[in-house]
């Protein structure tokens, strides 16, 4: 804890306050019914319960809010509800005191939630005070708190000087309410049940319907680590409380939301195609899962709004995640290990899932095959060699029965086989004797699905692969024989992009793998590109070394 103060105390010297323990949300829909129609009131504070595999856990409302209904069914869309039960710290001024502290006496608070009321003149007047971020504006009448890190992981309300921010009077009452928060482990939770009686609070007989989880719990965060802090804190203060070169952006957004958003990337709209001058472009990575939700994103803009000259010239973008296949021959010593060969695959499979977790996972960490092949040659003593080749794979999922387009840019080059010199037939289409076969050679392949023709009729086993020519063609078995369908799309090899156009589906398996050949062995992100392997794209071979 002394460590930590020290690290604090340096951070508070650079304005920069730790981020605090954040609360899960998740939004909701809720139908209640009532014993006359009219409006009924959901008070802030409100409680429902959801469990996941680390407990059961309280959900709470952070607002009042009233709804109307012509009827006696009411149904409340879109409601957020917060991970995290309420808690109030109350102070008397005593200006007498000349270091009063006003302290949030819980480590677990979500700062996000803090409200802040002042009750002066024996309660005859009541203000609610807003916390001010830097000196800009204020004035001797600015109702106003500062937020800044204490002894012991605490925070404290700070209050004006009579300069920049009103001093509460004399024997005021400070009421300091949040919620706390439990982080990480209450996201993930997929339903909810009522635990409130919403008749308690309304001048009629309230009971719940049906809850409906729009999106399932996420954003919790534990507070900043102390390494979190070491690393940020200069580079907020660096930021000076303004958005200008990308380098602020990343450090704003990660200062307020380290603990929702893993990484983010910044550039500006000059750089992509097609081009969007005067756009910054700003790509946020989720702590957990690949999309943050939409809520999040909203809440990066308006937080942004404060640090810009011109707030409309920011994008929120989801990150473009590329996943990598991996086929591996290994060879091992069976003299120079005790270990099974199922062994020997387990421990190159590991050596694999943390390569990726290391290595890759976040903006502008580009896959180094070099190191990738020493990663599996050192995943055990015994190994003595690997043969390992990779693909880029992009997960398509198209609506079923409705045509769907992409337009793919790889990032990379593709591998690029041409025409065959005696026939003039593409070269690909030498080596569609079998799906297996046609894998081998394919710069693009996918996995099978069922295609339907523009007349309807159905093809099961259809897969997707260029020609070698540039064209993107489904192929499926006509006569016991592999061929082509329909054309239906493009690649420029040279770019790495890859134009699809029209698929229309009707089943495949949770989605659509479309692997990719590069021409180089490195495999290379940029903007809002992300590479990462998953186990479920490995493919380990091990066999012994024959003496």
């Amino acid at each position: 804890a002394q460590k930590y103060d020290s690290v604090i105390s340096h951070a508070k010297e650079l304005n920069y306050t730790p981020r605090s323990a954040r609360s899960s949300v998740s939004e909701i829909s809720l139908t209640l019914t009532a014993d006359s129609s009219g409006q009924i009131q959901i008070p802030k504070g409100t409680r429902f319960a959801g469990t996941n595999s680390n407990g059961i856990f309280t959900f709470t409302t952070d607002e009042l809010s009233s709804h109307v209904s012509v009827n006696t069914t009411y149904t409340i869309a879109n409601l957020m509800i917060y991970e995290g039960k309420y808690f109030t710290d109350s102070y008397i001024v005593d200006n007498t005191i000349e270091t009063q502290k006003f302290l949030l006496n819980n480590k677990n608070a979500d700062t996000d939630s803090l409200e802040v009321v002042v009750y002066e003149n024996n309660g005859a007047n009541t203000t609610v005070f807003s916390r001010a971020q830097n000196l800009f504006g204020l004035n001797a009448n600015s109702n106003v708190y500062f937020l800044q890190a204490a002894q012991n992981n605490l925070y404290e309300v700070v209050f004006g000087d009579g300069l920049f921010g009103r001093v509460p009077l004399n024997g005021a009452t400070v009421s300091i309410n949040y919620r706390v928060a439990s982080g990480l482990v209450a996201d993930g939770i997929t339903s909810y049940t009522l635990v409130d009686d919403l008749s308690n609070s309304n001048p009629k007989s309230i009971r719940p319907i049906s809850i409906t989880v729009n999106s399932n719990s996420a954003g919790g965060a534990n507070q900043e680590s102390i390494d979190s802090v070491r690393f940020s804190a200069p580079r907020y203060f660096a930021a000076q409380q303004r958005a200008v070169a990308s380098d602020d952006y990343s450090s704003l957004v990660l200062n307020n939301f380290g603990g929702t958003i893993s990484d983010v990337n910044v550039y500006g709209g000059e750089t992509i195609e097609p081009k969007k001058y005067g756009r910054v472009i700003i790509v946020i990575k989720p702590a957990n899962g690949t999309i943050a939700p939409d809520y999040i994103k909203s809440q990066i803009a308006n937080y942004l709004k404060d640090y810009i000259a011109l707030p409309n010239r920011i994008e929120i973008a989801d990150p473009d995640y590329f996943y990598v296949s991996v086929i591996s021959y290994v060879q091992y010593d069976s003299k120079q290990t005790t270990k099974s060969l199922t062994e020997i695959k387990t421990a190159v499979l590991n050596s694999i899932a943390n390569y990726s977790k290391n290595n890759l996972e976040l903006f502008g960490n580009d896959l180094r095959f070099s190191r990738l092949s020493s990663t599996i040659d050192n995943a055990d003593p015994s190994i003595t060699s690997n043969q390992t080749d990779l693909r880029l794979v992009k997960r398509l999922a198209p609506k079923l029965n409705y045509a769907t387009s992409y337009n793919l840019d790889m990032n990379n080059v593709i591998y690029y086989e041409g025409q065959s010199v005696n026939t003039g037939i593409p070269h690909t289409e030498l080596y569609i004797t079998s799906f297996d076969t046609h894998v081998e050679h394919a710069s693009i392949i996918s996995d099978r699905f069922t295609y339907v023709a523009d007349d309807g009729t159905q093809y099961e086993l259809a897969y997707l692969a260029d020609d070698g020519a540039g064209n993107i063609k489904v192929y499926a078995t006509l006569q016991q024989k592999i061929q082509p369908i329909m054309v239906v799309g493009s690649v420029n090899y040279s770019a790495g992009t890859i134009q699809i156009n029209n698929l229309i589906t009707s089943s495949y398996n949770n989605h659509i793998n479309l692997y990719v050949r590069t021409r180089d062995s490195d495999l290379y992100a940029k903007n809002d590109k992300i590479i990462l392997i998953e186990p479920t794209d490995v493919s380990i071979i091990v066999t012994e070394v024959k003496r």
